[in-house]
């Protein structure tokens, strides 16, 4: 039955095995097999800066998404040639033949699989990497939450790799909103892929007049979101050039990576020598994080003075963005602040599959939360609560917003030790599972000085992220919150009376701060 991996475990052929060790020469290997592409280029650093030690170069046959688009151009241009489709992966282990690697060996790298498109009545004849899949860079401040695990075929056996799907525009059937969208897609979807035909019909569908070659707009972007099931929240600022400086775009990409949906980031081209308008969207999966940033603690004392802010966004550690550009190839950093605002013309955040709202609610109704419990919490003994107070006062409170299974989060509270050695009761955290919907927004409450310095928390602000809300309901809040944990205490949600929360105290074993979530 076909499957929409097919092309990545399908066998190669005519294998060619090369030792990247001196005086091998990327330069000279990628100027005589494929020119000068960037994006090529871009991989073969990649392997480098991860010490690959081997090339496994193979040819294989176009089949399911490959040999669909072959099927698409070739009914735009009936002279269309796929004429060469090639699979490459690199290896930290020096291999004398594929079927000498172990398939339990954790040493591939990345793979790409790279395709060139000929068109005779065009004059088009160009390279373009189908896909490809990189681990992560080996940094500890480098997080991709979520990666996908995807099956490749080396030879004939099959591998796996964890990463991000980078995939690259040909100006055929596809351009960089299209291959943006499928990044994105492929680690949300159950099926862990989609098609490029799929994406342009659900386009059409919206726009009858539609093209591939010019991409998606932003009509036809929320047309393929809702298509799969999947809720987001997007800005259109070309629309209202005022939601820059009150939404900005750098939030709502942080909430999207945060929660492992991803993010998509829509600018325009500018210079002096720009001759007519352009536009260019790219996806941003993941982010660095910069414990010794300056930027929380001046925000609030020398910027925001007297402004009521509420809290500090984990955001504020982030120096980069985490992301892929077609154009020069997949993993890059992008400076959070780079992009010029004024530049930025869509966003869109897309929510783990099965929330209802997004990161940016959900810490937005904790700070909403916490304010309410902080009369229950005035005569509480525990240092860390008279300091939690002291801070939230200061408006000096860390939120960082996570998506969670009940699995997911009981797991995680089973694990933690607090800073005196406590575990959390058993029992108790099987109890809390029991009284989760399927998914819940997990709002973990820290410290500028704890969250960066230790990556640490006090506890967290559980919500409901299954349902949805109502913005015109000022009882929706309570409506999804489940629980707070906080030093030595659970703070369950009660009646409301005359829109006042009431709160059930329930004890708990942690009476100070633990480890952050990590996934």
């Amino acid at each position: 039955m076909p499957t929409l991996d097919d092309h990545r475990k399908t066998a190669g052929s005519n294998v060619e095995i090369f030792s990247l060790r001196p005086p091998f020469s990327f330069f000279d290997f990628i100027e005589d097999r494929f020119g000068d592409y960037d994006s090529i280029r871009r991989i073969f650093s990649l392997s480098r800066s991860s010490h690959a030690r081997t090339l496994v170069l193979e040819s294989i046959p176009a089949c399911g998404l490959i040999s669909e688009e072959n099927e698409d151009i070739k009914s735009l241009y009936p002279g269309y040639l796929n004429d060469k489709l090639l699979r490459i992966s690199f290896w930290q282990q020096d291999i004398c033949a594929v079927e000498d690697i172990e398939t339990t060996a954790d040493t591939l790298i990345g793979y790409a699989i790279l395709k060139r498109d000929v068109i005779p009545e065009i004059s088009h004849n160009k390279w373009h990497i189908f896909e490809a899949v990189f681990l992560k860079y080996a940094h500890d401040h480098n997080c991709v939450p979520r990666p996908r695990t995807y099956n490749l075929m080396v030879g004939e056996q099959l591998f796996t790799i964890q990463g991000i799907l980078y995939c690259q525009q040909n100006e055929l059937n596809k351009a960089c909103a299209q291959v943006a969208v499928r990044s994105l897609l492929s680690r949300l979807l159950p099926e862990k892929d989609v098609s490029y035909r799929r994406i342009n019909e659900i386009a059409r569908s919206v726009s009858p007049a539609f093209s591939p070659e010019n991409g998606l707009n932003v009509v036809q972007i929320r047309a393929i979101l809702s298509e799969y099931d999947l809720r987001f929240t997007d800005i259109d600022y070309s629309q209202d050039n005022e939601l820059r400086d009150v939404l900005p775009f750098q939030k709502y990409a942080y909430g999207g990576l945060e929660e492992g949906g991803g993010a998509l980031v829509g600018f325009r081209f500018s210079g002096r020598e720009l001759r007519h308008e352009a536009r260019h969207i790219i996806p941003i999966f993941g982010h660095t994080f910069n414990k010794d940033t300056w930027a929380p603690n001046a925000d609030y004392s020398y910027f925001r003075i007297g402004e009521s802010v509420g809290y500090v966004p984990s955001e504020s550690w982030t120096s980069s963005f985490l992301g892929h550009d077609d154009n020069f190839g997949p993993n890059f950093c992008v400076p959070r602040l780079y992009i010029e605002k004024n530049q930025v013309d869509y966003i869109v955040e897309i929510f783990r599959p099965g929330a209802m709202y997004g990161g940016v609610q959900a810490e937005a109704m904790a700070l909403n939360i916490l304010y309410s419990i902080l009369p229950t919490l005035t005569h509480n003994a525990n240092k860390w609560i008279r300091r939690l107070l002291e801070w939230t006062s200061k408006q000096q409170v860390v939120f960082r917003a996570q998506t969670l299974t009940p699995d997911e989060y009981v797991a995680h509270l089973k694990n933690l030790d607090d800073w005196e050695g406590n575990k959390e009761e058993s029992d108790l955290c099987d109890f809390l599972a029991l009284e989760m919907p399927q998914l819940i927004w997990a709002v973990e409450v820290s410290t500028p000085h704890l969250f960066p310095a230790n990556e640490r928390k006090l506890g967290e602000i559980v919500f409901d992220a299954t349902q949805i809300l109502d913005t015109q309901d000022d009882n929706s809040i309570n409506k999804v919150f489940i629980f707070a944990r906080l030093p030595e205490t659970y703070l369950f949600g009660g009646d409301v009376s005359d829109g006042t929360p009431s709160f059930t105290p329930v004890p708990s074993k942690l009476v100070s701060h633990t480890d952050l979530i990590r996934m």
